[in-house]
């Protein structure tokens, strides 16, 4: 085995590694909270701490509240 070979094993060794950490790993988290006007979807950013709303009232409105970030 060359010494580019053991790069491409390298690389490769670490596509796979950042494909299965993604699928363990993910960023965002999301969250629905039913009220009794509406549907409110919450993400939070995990690697950021970053947070984020979204509101569908009961006539199919939509409003986004501004990104909120704790410190």
């Amino acid at each position: 085995m060359s010494k580019n070979d053991a790069w491409w094993w390298a690389l490769l060794g670490v596509a796979v590694a950042a494909i299965f950490a993604h699928a363990y790993l993910p960023r965002y988290e999301w969250r629905e909270v039913r009220d009794p006007n509406g549907l409110s979807i919450v993400v939070h950013d995990k690697w950021t701490g970053r947070v984020q709303r979204a509101v569908y009232d009961d006539k199919g409105g939509f409003n986004v509240m501004a990104v909120y970030t704790p410190f």
